[in-house]
C-alpha cells in the first residue's frame, strides 16, 4: 500500500524537493489509486514528475510514449543523472541495440523505457511487449492524438492498443496546451476508463504580454533588451534570420548567439549550454529551440515573426519567468506580418499535385520500387532530395507532414545522437588482436577503462575525450573506430543529427491509384482557424492579452491582468476616476520601488493634492508601503 510518505520520500531522494508544485501531488495520487489521468500543466509546470514519481513508486517499467527524440534523450539523461535507470528506443538505434534494451527491460533492469508512437506500430516491438514488466503507461505531448490539436500525429492513435497487452495497467497523459475539444478527444482516443482531468490554470500572473505594431522592429528590440535586461530568447521563423539578428545584436554590444536545426550538433549543445550558464545573454532561435529546457531566469521572450498558432505561442512565451519573477513576452509585428503569415499558411498546405510530386521524389531518391518499402527507416537529408528533384525545401517538408498525417510516412525530427560503441570481440580474442595490431591497443584500453558495461550494451562515448586520452586526433579516432568495426572488434554507431523518415506503407503506383487524403481537408481548415486566432490576438485593441489567451484555452473567469499593453493603455486613458488612477499607480510601480517624488512626476496632469490623497489612501489600505527614505512600492 503506497503512502504519502513514499511519495514525498521519492521526491526528496531523487529531486531534492520537500514540496510539490500545484496539482502535482493530486495527479500522482490519482495515478496511484488506479485511475486513468489527464494532466494539463502549462510550460514549466512540472509535467514529467507527474509520471516519473508514480512510475518509481509502482515499480517495474514505466513505458513512456514521446514524439521527439531530443525530448526523450533529455529526459533519459536527467533520470540517469539521478541514479534512475532509463532507456530511449529511437530510430537511430540498430536492431541489436534495440534487442539489448528490450532484454534489459524484460529482466527488470529498466525503470523508464521511452519510445516514439511509431515504435508501437512495429511488429517486432509488439511481439516483445508482453514480456515487459510494465507498471504504468505515460503519454507525453498528448495533444498530438487529436485531429483538433495543433500537432496531430496519426501514430498516436495506435497508443490505445497497448491496453490489449496491459489490460490492468492505467495511463497518464500529459500536455501543456489543449482546448476543451482536444481534452475530450484525448480521453476518447486513449480509451480512458474514467474521466479524471487535472487542469492547472494557464494564467501566468508574473508574465506581461505585450504586442507592439512596429515598422522598425530592430530599434524597438534593442530598446526592450536594454530596458528589461537579463536573459532572453528571440524567436524567428527561419534559420537565416537567426544568424543575421545575432550578428546585429553583437554589433550593438549585446552578447548573442543563434540556434537552429541546421547547426552542427556539438555546436548546438555548446550554444545552448553557454546561454543556460548566462555566458551569452540572448539566444536567437527558430522554434526548434526550447523543448525540455528548464532555465528559470528568462526575463523576456520576443517574437519577431507571428507564430503559427496560439498553442505554439503560449508554449514559447511560457519559457519566460519560470522563477515566478516578472518577465515579458513581446510580439513585434507590422501590417506586412499578417500577409506573410497567410502566405506561410499556403506553403504549409501544398497542392495535391505538389504532394504527389514530393511522394514520387522520395521513393525515387531511395530507389524503392512499387509495392515495396513498408517498415523501412532512412536518414533523411532534405537538401539532397530537393537538389536531385528540383523541389523547394518548404514544399517537400510540408508535403511530408501532410503525408504523415495520412499514415504514409512517419517523420522524426533530428535529435542529436552521440556516437555509441559496444565491444563484440571476446576478451581472449581481443588480447591476441592487440598483440597482432598494436596500433589499436591505446584506443581499446581507453575505451575499456573509461566506459563500464561495454560488453553488455551500447555506451555513448565522447569522441573528444577519447581522442585526448588515446593521444590521437579526432580524425584519426574516427578512422580507427571504423576499422575496429570492420575487424569485428566493436560495433560502432557514429553520431548523427539527421531526421528519420519511416515508410509506413508500400509505395503505390500513382498511375493507377490516388494518394488518399482523408484528414487533409479538416486539418487545412483547422490550420486556417488557428492562424485567424493569431491575427485576432495581435489586432485586438480592447481586450486584455492574458484574458484573450486564457479564453482560447476555455478559461473565461478572469479579470484584466493590468500589465499587458492593452491594459496599460486602457488605464492610462482613465485618470479621471479614483479607481483608474489607482490602477495607473499599480502599473507604474509594478514590482519596482520608486521615490515618491518620481512617482508623482509620472502624473503631471493630475492635481498634486488629489494624487497625494489617493497615494495616502493606498498606503492606509496596505496596497502601498513607504519607507523612511520615501521609497514607495506595492505591498
Amino acid at each position: 500500500m503506497t503512502t504519502k510518505e513514499d511519495i514525498f520520500f521519492c521526491l526528496k531522494k531523487h529531486w531534492g524537493y520537500d514540496t510539490f508544485r500545484p496539482l502535482q501531488e493530486n495527479i500522482i495520487e490519482s495515478i496511484l489509486s488506479g485511475k486513468d489521468t489527464l494532466a494539463l500543466l502549462p510550460t514549466g509546470g512540472g509535467k514529467s514528475i507527474c509520471f516519473q514519481i508514480p512510475g518509481l513508486v509502482i515499480g517495474g517499467t514505466c513505458l513512456v510514449v514521446s514524439p521527439l527524440i531530443a525530448l526523450m534523450n533529455d529526459q533519459v539523461r536527467t533520470l540517469k543523472n539521478k541514479g534512475i535507470s532509463a532507456v530511449a528506443i529511437t530510430s537511430s538505434m540498430n536492431a541489436k541495440e534495440i534487442d539489448i534494451a528490450l532484454n534489459n527491460a524484460a529482466y527488470g533492469h529498466v525503470q523508464f523505457l521511452y519510445v516514439s508512437p511509431e515504435r508501437i506500430e512495429n511488429e517486432t516491438f509488439r511481439q516483445r511487449l508482453s514480456y515487459l514488466p510494465v507498471g504504468l503507461i505515460a503519454i507525453d505531448e498528448a495533444h498530438c492524438i487529436s485531429q483538433w490539436g495543433y500537432d496531430f500525429r496519426p501514430s498516436y492513435l495506435k497508443i490505445a492498443e497497448l491496453r490489449e497487452y496491459f489490460p490492468k495497467v492505467n495511463m497518464i497523459a500529459v500536455t501543456a496546451t489543449a482546448t476543451k475539444e482536444v481534452v475530450e478527444d484525448i480521453q476518447l482516443k486513449l480509451d480512458f476508463k474514467n474521466q479524471r482531468v487535472f487542469r492547472q490554470s494557464f494564467e501566468r500572473k508574473n508574465i506581461r504580454y505585450v504586442v507592439q505594431i512596429e515598422e522598425n522592429k530592430f530599434e524597438r528590440l534593442l530598446k526592450a533588451i536594454n530596458n528589461i535586461g537579463g536573459s532572453g530568447i528571440i524567436y524567428v521563423r527561419n534559420r537565416k534570420k537567426t544568424e543575421e539578428i545575432s550578428r546585429w545584436l553583437i554589433q550593438n554590444n549585446i552578447f548573442a548567439s543563434f540556434y537552429h536545426a541546421g547547426i552542427n550538433a556539438n555546436d548546438r549543445a555548446l550554444v545552448q549550454q553557454n546561454w543556460i550558464d548566462n555566458k551569452s545573454q540572448i539566444i536567437v532561435a527558430t522554434n526548434a529551440f526550447g523543448m525540455g529546457i528548464d532555465k528559470p531566469d528568462v526575463r523576456f521572450v520576443v517574437h519577431l515573426d507571428l507564430p503559427e498558432s496560439l498553442e505554439a505561442y503560449f508554449q514559447e512565451a511560457g519559457r519566460a519567468g519560470r522563477d515566478g519573477k516578472p518577465a515579458y513576452t513581446i510580439l513585434l509585428c507590422n501590417n506586412f506580418d499578417v500577409a506573410s503569415l497567410k502566405e506561410h499558411y499556403e506553403e504549409k498546405t501544398p497542392s495535391i499535385d505538389q504532394i504527389k510530386q514530393s511522394y514520387q521524389a522520395i521513393f525515387n531518391f531511395y530507389q524503392i520500387p512499387v509495392e515495396s518499402g513498408e517498415g523501412l527507416s532512412v536518414s533523411f537529408d532534405i537538401n539532397e532530395v530537393t537538389r536531385n528533384y528540383n523541389l523547394k525545401p518548404v514544399v517537400l517538408y510540408n508535403s511530408i507532414k501532410c503525408l504523415e498525417k495520412e499514415g504514409y510516412f512517419s517523420f522524426l525530427d533530428g535529435g542529436y545522437e552521440p556516437s555509441k560503441v559496444m565491444m563484440v570481440m571476446g576478451k581472449d580474442l581481443l588480447y591476441n588482436f592487440q598483440i597482432k595490431f598494436p596500433k589499436y591497443e591505446a584506443l581499446i584500453k581507453v575505451l575499456l577503462r573509461s566506459y563500464g558495461g561495454l560488453y553488455e550494451q551500447y555506451i555513448h562515448i565522447k569522441e573528444k575525450d577519447v581522442a585526448y586520452r588515446a593521444k590521437i586526433s579526432e580524425h584519426e579516432l574516427s578512422i580507427q573506430l571504423e576499422n575496429l568495426q570492420k575487424q569485428g572488434v566493436i560495433s560502432f554507431i557514429p553520431q548523427t543529427s539527421l531526421p528519420k523518415l519511416i515508410f509506413l506503407q508500400n509505395r503505390i503506383n500513382l498511375k493507377f491509384e490516388n494518394i488518399r487524403l482523408v484528414n487533409y481537408p479538416v486539418l487545412k481548415e483547422k490550420a486556417l482557424a488557428r492562424i485567424n486566432s493569431v491575427v485576432n490576438y495581435v489586432t485586438e485593441k480592447n481586450v486584455c492579452r492574458s484574458r484573450l489567451l486564457l479564453a482560447y484555452f476555455n478559461e473565461t473567469d478572469f479579470r484584466d491582468c493590468h500589465y499587458c499593453d492593452v491594459c496599460v493603455e486602457k488605464y492610462k486613458r482613465n485618470l479621471d476616476t479614483e479607481e483608474g488612477l489607482m490602477e495607473n499607480i499599480r502599473i507604474e510601480l509594478g514590482f519596482q520601488t520608486m521615490k515618491l517624488q518620481d512617482l508623482i512626476q509620472k502624473f503631471q496632469s493630475v492635481n498634486t493634492k488629489r494624487l497625494n490623497g489617493i497615494i495616502n489612501n493606498m498606503i492606509d489600505q496596505d496596497i502601498l508601503i513607504i519607507d523612511p527614505g520615501k521609497n514607495i512600492s506595492l505591498k
